[in-house]
């Protein structure tokens, strides 16, 4: 009996949507002013990404000595400082001072001398600072380090909340709203921390700014791949990752050039206002609107899209665009069934294995990848000159990848890239600091290391798990993933007592990330698995070429 073949429409109301993005051509005049409009928000989410490892960096303070200088002097560097600050360098003992000795005291002009200080130490009141340029001067956060790095945990926080939030909206209401809600939020939100009056208003407003915000990146990054074929989401994506780049670049120039932060907030986050335009400018995801039965208005956008790019529809999908209208797809829902599917996740020992071993591959991506990003401005060496040359990097990673994820696998590119991170990063800890370069080096590889890792971890684990319960448990990883770069932050703290811990401790997450490689299957040449069982036995498919041969023998025999 002949098989009937089945034609997948992506439950775009009955349209073929692969075959009509083809149709409609994917770099022609509409795509190609969409897919400047979706750049102009990727760059721009990387300017707010790590806003904080720049507008609440450490500055040099002192302990004021209020023997010595009056409460508002502006002198630094006094003749007599190294006397009556501990001889001791690091960072704890910027909060303690010096006492005069009993047979000491200041001139009739309150000078002081080195010599007039005694060995015995007693904690600060008041500081200097070397400059107003963070938040750290502006809310004498001196000695509370703890509040300082507490603002990038806050930040990761509003991340966590934001992806579900923004996530819902776009299902719900589309992917245009959700990206022009975030983009236009962000900027008026954001733009109020430049009148914070008080460390707590900060950090108020750093929180709902993320939570506005942060979910840019992920709309855009969704309309960009449901505007495009399958063939040449590669490319597109790749695009995306180097305006992430060239975003990240232009943040550390903007910090540099406006080094005071309530004047870098003026200047960076209001023109995020001007996002509102693409309510008129930016059409909806066409995929969207076939999904949720919104036919006539996706033919609308096909019909515009067909006359900017000069192309004519074939009869077919002209058919398809005018048939009536079908129910959505998610009408079509089964709740048993999902609810069948999730019981059938959590009795399997593989899946649930599987699900475990990829949260901890995302925990280690988030809190390397964010954690190098911040720690670099404490090299040695220009800040913002660091800051760049570990974004830069990034696009070693992104060229890598598409040159060797299809070629050599994806379990083996991921363990080189987990081995070859963790190694750089704990070698670290043994360079010393005499080699500055060498740290520096070690450093930059690290970070490659982590990206092409970060970037392919994403695909390798959709691959892992079975249709149905793809975007669920991809999504989940995720979010689990948000525990790493909300500890992130916290590494310059840890820094203070142990300058080596944090790149052991990122070196170590590393290589028990690519340990645990190893005990999951190779996904390179087989097909995406659409059921639990399938998933299960991924290790146990047969490679296309190998089907091949044994239907060519099947077909001899008979």
């Amino acid at each position: 009996m002949e098989k009937k073949e089945v034609q997948s429409f992506d439950g775009s109301a009955g349209v073929d949507a692969d075959r009509l993005m083809k149709e409609l051509g994917q770099f022609r005049l509409f795509h190609l002013f969409n897919y400047v409009l979706l750049f102009i928000p990727v760059y721009v989410a990387a300017l707010y990404a790590t806003n904080y490892v720049f507008l609440a960096a450490d500055v040099p303070y002192r302990c004021l000595i209020p023997e010595c200088e009056l409460s508002n002097s502006t002198e630094f560097k006094p003749s007599w400082v190294e006397g009556a600050l501990p001889a001791e360098s690091g960072r704890q003992q910027r909060c303690y001072r010096r006492t005069l000795s009993d047979q000491s005291s200041p001139d009739d002009h309150g000078g002081c001398l080195q010599e007039m200080f005694s060995d015995q130490l007693q904690p600060c009141e008041q500081w200097l600072y070397a400059s107003r340029d963070t938040i750290v001067s502006e809310f004498n956060l001196a000695c509370q380090e703890w509040k300082r790095t507490l603002v990038g945990t806050v930040h990761n926080i509003g991340m966590l909340v934001s992806l579900p939030i923004l996530g819902y909206i776009s299902d719900r209401w589309g992917r245009k709203r959700a990206l022009v809600l975030s983009c236009t939020l962000v900027g008026a939100i954001g733009s109020l921390k430049a009148f914070s009056i008080s460390y707590e208003m900060y950090i108020i407003i750093e929180f709902l700014e993320t939570v506005a915000g942060a979910s840019a990146f992920p709309a855009a990054y969704i309309l960009t791949i449901e505007l495009l074929g399958q063939d040449k989401r590669v490319l597109t994506t790749a695009f995306q990752g180097i305006m992430l780049v060239l975003g990240g670049l232009s943040f550390a120039l903007l910090a540099k050039t406006f080094s005071y932060w309530r004047t870098f907030i003026m200047v960076v986050y209001p023109p995020s206002l001007l996002f509102l335009l693409y309510i008129y400018l930016l059409p909806e995801s066409i995929r969207w609107l076939l999904s949720k039965g919104r036919k006539e208005e996706a033919v609308e956008i096909i019909m515009k899209a067909a006359k900017m790019n000069k192309v004519t529809l074939s009869e077919e999908t002209m058919k398809q665009l005018t048939e009536e209208k079908t129910k959505p797809i998610d009408e079509k829902k089964n709740p048993e069934e999902e609810s069948g599917l999730w019981m059938q996740v959590l009795r399997s020992p593989i899946i649930m294995t599987r699900l475990a071993i990829c949260s901890w591959w995302w925990i280690t991506c988030t809190f390397v990848f964010y954690g190098l990003a911040i720690n670099s401005v404490s090299l040695a060496g220009d800040k913002y000159t660091n800051y760049m040359l570990v974004v830069s990097v990034e696009v070693i990673a992104v060229v890598t990848n598409a040159l060797v994820l299809d070629r050599i696998g994806r379990k083996r590119t991921l363990l080189s890239a987990y081995t070859v991170c963790g190694i750089a990063c704990i070698a670290i800890a043994f360079v010393p600091k005499t080699l500055s370069w060498l740290s520096t080096l070690l450093y930059l590889l690290g970070k490659i290391a982590i990206t092409q890792a970060f970037s392919g971890v994403y695909m390798y684990t959709s691959e892992l798990f079975p249709t149905h319960a793809r975007h669920s448990l991809l999504g989940f990883c995720s979010m689990v993933g948000r525990i790493g770069s909300i500890v992130a932050p916290q590494m310059p703290l840890l820094a203070i007592y142990v300058e080596w811990l944090p790149s052991v401790l990122f070196g170590s997450a590393a290589l028990v990330a690519g340990g645990l490689m190893l005990t999951t299957p190779e996904t390179l040449n087989t097909r995406l698995p659409d059921t639990i069982k399938e998933a299960e036995q991924i290790a146990h498919q047969k490679k296309p070429t190998e089907n091949i041969q044994m239907n060519t023998t099947n077909q001899t025999a008979s």
